[in-house]
Formats: structure tokens, C-alpha cells, sequence
């Protein structure tokens, strides 16, 4: 079979072989270091080479017989000749582009460095992706000269390497670091390209950044003015930002310290309720929510004027607590109030003066001997000092009353009037100016008390006897003797409470009768009889209310006569207006009367008289049968029919609609 190099086999192989040729070619003209000379000489050997090669594949007279066997056809092996030259030409023209990778940079001589050299280890210096790399791989490649043959793809790869800088800028902008993205950015050598972009660039960084540290500072100014939804849409405008770094995590920042800001600020609204109640377990519960604050908090400073305001608070109920002896509760508050509030020193002072006035407080010579002791440790540099030395003073004097006062406590421990009396002397025996003057009135008064009950019991009892046979007389006795217990008795409540149920028993015995009188009148009709009687019984006595419920009841049922004679009156005139007037003031009767069950048939009746009415002017007029039956007031049993009967009528006095009928088959006109 023969080939023509016409054909599009031939054409396209030709094609491959210039086209690995010139590829050669290129990359031959590459090389540094090899003069223009030598190149010139391999591009003719080159082309010499070519040249019989396509000689020897554009023979128009090849022929292969049958007879040959292919192995030995010379044209075949011309054409793997030619595949295989240029294949060789290739791979030596690669390895001669490439350095060695195991060649080590560092060991390079630069001063007599090829700029292959130069150009392979800026590469690999570029491929750390670092700005000192890349920066060192720009000044390696700069040192070559401007004309150079490789000049074009070293200024390829130092633009490259200097847009690669900006880029790690921009990196380190988004990421929140724009000094460094700056730093980066001015690194860039003034002779490159790229340095044209840098002031741009660095401003556009500064502008974007300001904004969203302005938008940032709006948000912490409603933040410190509790203004929660100004500074969320404040916040919302950092997500929009084109920084990344201000988008996410500032923003996401933002909205935590809002969230952290509203459940702070509840936080101090609960303790600011707790500061106002003014107890002393509410500002305790204020000094602990506040103090829960962290100190960079936005609600901070308002946390610290809570505590303040409450530790002085606290200070002063203290002080009261001690002015009035409260000793063991102010001991308790002392010992409540948190520490790390620097009040250490006054609070150790306010522990020891309420600790002193605990042990004075149990009264005998012995523990106020011991609270002297405990309150003159108190240094003369405290403000507590003057206090102490006042109560100092005034325990001294007790002493002496207290051995009186013990002494009035012993005597009444026998428990009846002659024990109770010796004691009343000797408590009287502390003089007025003296600090336990006011116990000692205090025990005066509850001995004094014991005795009344000792010498008040016989009474009440006496008076209990005389009150057995229950009748008026002897209740009378009874009151008479329980009025001796004095005013001043402990028992004086009890006795007042008998002597109340023997005279209300006195009065229902009297006015009992008179009652049952107005009721037998009242079951008889005679309502104004039966309330001039109850009226008898005076108000302020056992029966009056009693009384004067019935009373209300028989006035109710008076007014509701005269309301049914009325709705009678009007009924007879058998007129629609009329019936309807009846209706409406017989409902007036109240429900708890006895004349109400009568009102609810004739209600009923009367509303069915109306319809009846109307019924029978229909025949004449369906419009003033309609205006009557609307009359019928509603929830009668008339009102309830009269809805359908009114249905039907507006009903008739619709016009009908009248309906063509058309018929099965039509006509031969409606048809055409």
C-alpha cells in the first residue's frame, strides 16, 4: 500500500514532527550561559535533520508488496526514526531546562550563580508561600540585568511573587491583623508593578477597618446605656462588613455581649428591687447579685453603686440594731454580710460591741462583767470607740440593778400573790435613770399581771356557776358578778367574751317573741304589719340583723305587688303597646319574692295575647302584623314563635320569581 505525502496521515505527521522540532528549538534558546553561536550551529544541524527526515518520508513512489514482509519495509523504520529523534531532542532540551532538585541553594556561590540557578531557587524559595521567602526570591531574581534572555519570565514570576504578597496581606487583613497586612503590603519593592497598588490597597483596609471599629464603639455606647436594641442593629451592620474578621468573629463578639449585658442587667434590676425593700435579707440578696458582675462588664460601675448603697444600708440597720439591743440580730447581719467588701476592720469592731452586748444581754453580774471585758478591746482609733465606752458605762451601772432585779426574780419563783407583791418591791427599787430601769418595769407589769389572773380566776368562775340555769335572771347574775375582773386583767378578754354571750342570750330571750309576731303577720300577706313589728327590735341587739333582713324582704315583696297590680291594669287594655308595658314592669318583680312565680306565666301569657293579636291583623296587613310580633319582648315563651311566624310573612310578601320553562325540543324559530 502505497503513501502519499499529500495525504492527511502524512500531513499530520510532518506537523507533529515540526511541532516537537520547534519545541526544541525554544527550549534550547532558554539556556543561560550558552552562547548565541552555538545555538545558531545546533539550529542548522537541527534543521539538516529535519530535512531528511521529511526527505525521507515524502517519497511518492513507496510500495510495499505482498512479497516483503513488513519488518523490512525501510520506510516504516524512517518514520520510527524520526518519532524516536525528536523524543530524544526533548527529553535532553528538559533535562537540560531542570535542575537537579537535589541540588542544595544554599551552597550556591551567588556572585558567579547562572540565572537558571538563580531562577530554580527563587522558585523554590517562592513555593513557602511566605512573605521573607518571597521577598528573598524577588531580590535574588532583581540582581539579574535587564536584558537578560530570561528577563521576560523573571518578570513574569517577580510580578507573580509581589501579587502573592498582597495577597497574604489581604489575608492577614481579613483576619483581623491589619498592621501586619500593612507591614506586608509596604514590603513590596517601589520598582514592581504591584507596588503601584499598595497605597490603594492599605487605604481601602483603613477605611473598611474604621468603619467597623465606629460601628463597633456605637455598639459599646448602647451597651453602656442599656439600650439593647439600638445596639444589636448596630451589630447587624459588622456582619455586613468587608472585613472578615469584623463580620464573624466581632460580630459573633457583639452579640454575646449583648446577650451577656441583658441577663447582667436583669441581674441588677432584680438586686436594685432588692436595694429598695430595704430589709436586711434584701440587701444581703442585692450585695450578692451585684457583686456577681465581672469587673469588664459594661454593667460594671452601676454593680459597684448597688453594692455601695447596700453595704451602707446594711451598715446603718446594724447601727439601729445595736442602739436598740438587738444584739443577736445584728451578731446575724454582721456575720452575713459577704467579705472582700473592705469592711473587714469595721466589721470585726461591730462583732466584738455585738458580741459584748450578747453576753450582757443574759442578765446576771457575771456575763456583763464579760460583755466590759469584750467591748474595751475595742481601740481608741475605731470609730466604734465612743460607742463602746457609752455602753461600757452604762453596763457598769447595771450591775447593781441586776443583782435587784435577781433578787425580784427569785421572790416570785413561789408563784402567788404574797411572792409576786415582795418581788414587785424589790424591782422597784431600780431607780429611773438607771439602764435596767425598764426591765424592771417590764417584770413589774407581768407580776402585776400574775396577780390579777390569780385573784380574776374565782370570778370567772363564779360567774360561770351562776349562768348554768340559763334563763334570763341568772344570766343577769352572771354579768353582774364577771364585770368585777378588772380592765387590766389578763383575763379581762375572756370575761368580756362570756359576759357578750349571756347578754345576747338576755336579748334573743326578748325579742324573740316579737320577731315570731312579723313573720306570722308577713305568712299572712300583711307585710306593713309585719315590718312595723320587727321594727321593734332594737338595732345593735342580738336579733337585729336577723331582723332586718326580713324586713328587706317584706319591702321587696310589697314593691312587688304594686308592680303586678300595675302590669295588671296595663294587660286589661288588651292593646300591643299595653301588653308590652306590663311585660317589662312585671319583670321588675325580684326573683326572691314570692310573687314571681305569678309573674312568669303571665309574662308568657301576655306575649302569647300579642302574637295572637298580630295573627289576626295579618289577614289585613302582613307589614303591621310584622311591626306588632317584633314588639313581643324576647326570652317569653311568644317572643320564641313569633320569629317564625315573621319569617313566613316577610316571606309572602316577597314577589315570586316566575320561571321560563323551556321545552324539551326547540322550536324550528329558536333554532335558526
Amino acid at each position: 500500500m502505497a503513501t502519499n505525502r499529500n495525504s492527511p496521515n502524512f500531513s499530520s505527521q510532518a506537523k507533529d514532527t515540526n511541532s516537537n522540532n520547534l519545541n526544541q528549538k525554544k527550549s534550547l534558546q532558554s539556556l543561560d550561559g550558552i552562547e548565541e553561536n552555538s545555538l545558531k550551529t545546533k539550529e542548522s544541524v537541527l534543521n539538516q535533520k529535519i530535512g531528511q527526515e521529511v526527505g525521507l518520508a515524502t517519497d511518492t513512489s513507496l510500495q510495499v508488496t505482498a512479497s516483503v514482509p513488513w519488518w523490512q519495509a525501510w520506510q516504516l523504520w524512517g518514520i520510527i526514526l524520526v518519532f524516536a529523534s525528536g523524543g530524544i531532542g526533548y527529553g535532553a532540551t528538559s533535562t537540560l531546562l531542570k535542575l537537579p532538585e537535589t541540588e542544595s541553594c544554599s551552597k550556591v556561590h551567588w556572585p558567579v550563580a547562572s540565572a537558571s540557578v538563580r531562577l530554580y531557587c527563587a522558585q523554590v524559595l517562592a513555593e513557602q508561600n511566605d512573605v521573607n521567602n518571597l521577598l528573598k526570591a524577588i531580590a535574588l531574581l532583581e540582581k539579574l540585568p535587564e536584558n537578560h534572555p530570561l528577563r521576560r519570565e523573571i518578570n513574569r514570576n517577580i510580578e507573580k511573587w509581589s501579587t502573592k504578597i498582597l495577597t497574604i496581606g489581604e489575608e492577614q487583613f481579613q483576619a483581623g491583623d491589619l498592621e501586619s497586612a500593612i507591614t506586608i503590603a509596604q514590603q513590596i519593592p517601589e520598582n514592581l508593578k504591584a507596588h503601584n497598588l499598595v497605597a490603594a490597597k492599605i487605604q481601602k483596609w483603613e477605611d473598611i477597618w474604621q468603619e467597623s471599629s465606629d460601628n463597633y464603639a456605637q455598639v459599646e455606647a448602647r451597651l453602656r446605656a442599656s439600650k439593647w436594641n439600638e445596639a444589636f442593629s448596630w451589630a447587624v451592620r459588622l456582619a455586613d462588613s468587608k472585613n472578615h474578621y469584623w463580620a464573624t468573629t466581632k460580630y459573633q463578639e457583639t452579640i454575646d455581649k449583648i446577650n451577656v449585658a441583658q441577663e447582667e442587667s436583669a441581674v441588677l434590676d432584680e438586686a436594685v428591687v432588692r436595694l429598695n425593700d430595704g430589709k436586711i435579707d434584701g440587701l444581703l440578696e442585692a450585695v450578692n447579685r451585684a457583686r456577681k458582675i465581672s469587673q469588664d462588664s459594661y454593667a460594671y460601675q452601676e454593680a459597684q453603686n448597688i453594692v455601695e448603697q447596700a453595704t451602707g444600708k446594711l451598715l446603718t440597720k446594724i447601727e439601729t440594731l445595736v442602739d436598740q439591743q438587738e444584739w443577736s440580730l445584728a451578731l446575724q447581719t454582721i456575720n452575713r454580710i459577704p467579705a472582700g467588701l473592705g469592711l473587714q476592720e469595721k466589721l470585726a469592731d461591730w462583732n466584738t460591741l455585738a458580741g459584748a452586748g450578747v453576753s450582757a444581754s443574759l442578765g446576771t453580774v457575771l456575763s456583763v462583767e464579760d460583755a466590759i471585758a469584750e467591748a474595751e478591746e475595742i481601740e481608741p482609733s475605731s470609730p466604734l470607740y465612743g460607742k463602746a465606752q457609752y455602753l461600757i458605762s452604762r453596763w457598769k451601772l447595771e450591775i447593781e440593778d441586776i443583782k435587784h432585779l435577781a433578787r425580784a426574780r427569785e421572790l416570785a419563783r413561789d408563784r402567788n400573790i404574797s411572792a409576786y407583791n415582795s418581788a414587785i418591791i424589790e424591782a422597784r427599787l431600780i431607780p429611773t435613770s438607771n439602764p435596767r430601769y425598764r426591765e424592771a418595769q417590764r417584770e413589774i407589769t407581768r407580776w402585776q399581771k400574775e396577780i390579777y389572773t390569780i385573784e380574776d380566776r374565782p370570778v370567772i368562775e363564779r360567774a360561770r356557776s351562776l349562768a348554768v340555769p340559763s334563763n334570763v335572771d341568772a344570766w343577769r347574775r352572771a354579768i353582774a358578778e364577771i364585770n368585777l375582773v378588772s380592765s387590766k386583767s389578763p383575763l379581762y378578754g375572756e370575761a368580756r367574751r362570756y359576759a357578750r354571750s349571756w347578754q345576747n342570750s338576755i336579748e334573743r330571750e326578748e325579742d324573740q317573741p316579737i320577731l315570731d309576731e312579723a313573720i306570722t303577720f308577713a305568712n299572712f300577706g300583711d307585710y306593713n304589719k309585719a315590718i312595723s313589728t320587727a321594727q321593734k327590735i332594737l338595732g345593735g341587739r342580738a336579733l337585729s340583723a336577723q331582723a332586718q333582713t326580713k324586713i328587706d324582704l317584706w319591702q321587696k315583696e310589697i314593691q312587688a305587688r304594686k308592680y303586678l297590680k300595675e302590669a295588671y291594669a296595663l294587660a286589661n287594655q288588651r292593646t300591643p303597646d299595653s301588653l308590652v308595658r306590663a311585660i317589662l314592669i312585671a319583670r321588675q318583680v325580684p326573683s326572691n319574692t314570692s310573687a314571681y312565680n305569678e309573674v312568669v306565666q303571665n309574662v308568657n301569657l301576655w306575649s302569647e295575647q300579642i302574637l295572637a293579636i298580630a295573627r289576626r291583623t295579618s289577614f289585613d296587613s302582613f307589614e303591621t302584623a310584622i311591626d306588632i310580633a317584633q314588639k313581643i319582648p324576647s326570652g317569653t315563651s311568644g317572643h320564641y314563635s313569633a320569629q317564625s311566624q315573621i319569617k313566613a310573612w316577610k316571606q309572602q310578601l316577597e314577589p315570586p320569581v316566575l320561571l321560563e320553562k323551556k321545552s324539551k325540543k326547540p322550536s324550528i324559530f329558536e333554532s335558526n
